[in-house]
């Protein structure tokens, strides 16, 4: 594994993720507020439910149509260019967008064609790196999605103003990343065939399912706190919205540096998976009660920064041990665009489950915090169910 790729994966994660924070958790709610106050928070709960339920089909059958590609650029080089060009187009349309009606269409279509690049650039670890070195990799490529989505949206916000000029800037880094990407990383043309297995024999792996089922329950637990982390603080502290947003912000800085922090960890030590994987779902399950056992904003920060660094850690060793018990290597797009199901509907579920959670706990932030760390530790009761697997290579 050449140095270049691991750089040019936390690039192109980087400038991917700038995109879904600067984009959706900025300027796609603040246009819908321009264009409907009255009505913004209804609008905005639509447009994003619809654009989560078209990607839970666009994610993997692109991986599994990068799996079928043969060109002269390879596998997964044609998708990452398409990705990058058609999602670029659309955010110079939506940052011309005015009516309620166009910014939803942008956002609907935008979010499936960042996923026509996501899910090829996933399967490109899969692809290329060798088992010993697959959780420095997903180090790489997670410090990238966490600096990614800081940066977008403390950028987004700066811009809010001009969204025209932010959404080309985000455009033009998206496109020149995955240029730079495919240049430094020529795809390895496929002259022969590839063993590949039927979907549902693939399925049959009960490490596949148990993998799956274990990042829903860790995203899911870790989702219902983070999706209402604002109003967290505004109950824990009775400040205003205002002030409330900036200590929300804080938190969450402190939990990506955190997270950043564990992914380095990561990448320098862990060596076998499921340890790692183990451990960290499990503090970061007890992370999740600290503010319940610490009222108030330093609770709040302990959680950030603890729940932080283990989430980093887990995504490292997570992502090796998804692309170790990959059963093809003729099908890992399409594995793998399954398994990132196990992250996306978990975040499209999650702010449902919790406004269920708030109403039978009559409002209770603290039974919101309960559910997610138990959540969090079914996580980790279910992955130490892994069994021994042989490691493909790539």
């Amino acid at each position: 594994m050449h140095t270049r790729l691991l750089w040019s994966l936390l690039i192109a994660a980087l400038a991917l993720n700038a995109v879904y924070g600067g984009v959706a958790g900025v300027l796609v709610p603040a246009q819908i507020a321009r264009a409907d106050a009255a009505n913004k928070d209804a609008v905005l709960a639509v447009v994003l439910t619809a654009s989560s339920l078209l990607t839970l089909v666009v994610h993997p059958l692109a991986g599994a149509m990068s799996d079928r590609t043969r060109s002269r650029w390879g596998r997964r080089a044609p998708w990452i260019l398409a990705g990058a060009g058609g999602s670029a187009a659309v955010m110079a349309a939506l940052g011309q967008a005015e009516s309620v009606w166009a910014v939803a269409l942008g956002w609907i279509v935008l979010q499936p064609l960042l996923n026509v690049l996501e899910a090829p650039l996933d399967a490109v670890l899969a692809d290329r790196v060798e088992p010993a070195r697959r959780p420095r990799a997903a180090a790489f490529f997670g410090m990238g999605a966490a600096g990614g989505l800081a940066a977008g949206a403390a950028g987004a916000g700066l811009g809010v103003a001009n969204p025209q000029l932010v959404y080309l800037a985000l455009a033009g880094g998206l496109v020149v990343a995955s240029i730079g990407f495919v240049i430094a990383n020529p795809d390895r043309s496929i002259t022969g065939s590839i063993a590949r297995i039927p979907a549902r024999e693939a399925w049959g792996s009960q490490n596949l399912r148990i993998v799956f089922a274990a990042r829903f329950c860790l995203v899911l637990g870790h989702q219902l706190v983070m999706g209402y982390l604002l109003y967290i603080v505004m109950d824990t502290t009775g400040a205003s919205v205002d002030e409330a947003g900036r200590t929300a912000s804080l938190v969450i800085a402190l939990h990506i540096v955190s997270l950043i922090g564990g992914s380095v960890a990561g990448a320098l030590w862990i060596r076998r998976r499921v340890p790692w994987v183990v451990a960290a779902s499990a503090i970061l399950a007890a992370s999740l009660l600290i503010p319940l056992a610490a009222p108030g904003v330093a609770g709040l920060v302990a959680f950030a920064v603890v729940g932080g660094a283990a989430r980093g850690v887990y995504l490292a060793a997570d992502l090796a041990l998804m692309i170790d018990v990959l059963p093809s290597a003729g099908d890992s797009g399409r594995d793998l665009g399954v398994l990132g199901l196990a992250t996306i509907v978990p975040q499209t579920l999650a702010p449902a489950l919790a406004g269920l959670v708030l109403f039978l706990g009559s409002g209770s932030y603290g039974a919101l915090f309960v559910v997610a760390a138990v959540s969090a530790l079914a996580s980790t009761a279910v992955i130490a169910r892994v069994g021994s697997t042989p490691v493909r290579s790539p």
